[in-house]
């Protein structure tokens, strides 16, 4: 525990994600869907997000993004488990933990990416449009990943400290563009013999699914790495 407790004092300030297994690649759901399907990841990508703005409002939800706002319409998309091209990190080492090791039957691992060595955003440029051309008509390519918050957020992503980094090339893997970027990461690899007490710890810190996902389904969830 005092390796884990070390990595997430050294690395504050970074982004985190949790990975089941320590063999997994940085990749979105969009690029996983789109190969499972063989299907073209741009055109895969045009078609999810059509069908999904076209339908989503005869879904009861309390908003409906408005037209120009893409990045909470993905966000919106990615909370509920359509592919996008965001990948999910927390600005939390234990958050990132707590998905890395919730459902791992042996060794998983926890990926810190340092925020400072994305590309920032440029000064006047509206990144809804960036992004909404982008994906329409293959506009504003370039090799660089930034990161982004949707303005109107929701519970979870709020109570997860979820933050999204994103790619404009969806012809090259995100872990391609990681790695080709230089981009600052570091990968933990968390042993399963720590999981008893990681659990111990993180319900400590109310870290668990019954507070990070809120309503009676992450009630339930929370059943199932539990002791009593």
């Amino acid at each position: 525990m005092n390796e884990l407790e070390t990595f997430a004092e050294n690395h504050k300030g970074w982004l985190f994600r949790g990975h089941r297994c320590p063999n997994w690649k940085l990749t979105t759901t969009l690029e996983r869907a789109s190969k499972r399907c063989c299907v073209d990841q741009i055109k895969y990508e045009r078609a999810v997000w059509g069908e999904f703005r076209r339908h989503a409002h005869s879904y009861g939800l309390a908003r409906v993004p408005g037209d120009s706002d893409t990045i909470e319409w993905l966000a919106l998309m990615q909370h509920y488990g359509a592919p996008t091209r965001l990948l999910d990190f927390t600005q939390s080492f234990w958050i990132a933990l707590f998905f890395a090791f919730e459902e791992a039957e042996s060794d998983c691992a926890v990926v810190a990416l340092d925020p400072s060595s994305l590309a920032e955003d440029e000064a006047g440029k509206d990144y809804n449009m960036v992004v909404r051309e982008n994906i329409d008509h293959g506009l504003h390519i370039d090799d660089f990943l930034r990161k982004t918050v949707p303005f109107y957020t929701n519970e979870r992503l709020a109570i997860q400290k979820g933050i999204f980094v994103y790619s404009l090339n969806m012809r090259r893997p995100f872990h391609d563009l990681v790695l080709q970027n230089e981009k600052k990461f570091r990968i933990l690899t968390v042993c399963a013999s720590l999981f008893t007490d990681i659990r111990n710890k993180l319900n400590e810190f109310n870290c668990n699914s019954r507070v990070l996902f809120p309503g009676i389904e992450g009630y339930a969830w929370y059943f199932k790495n539990h002791t009593f």
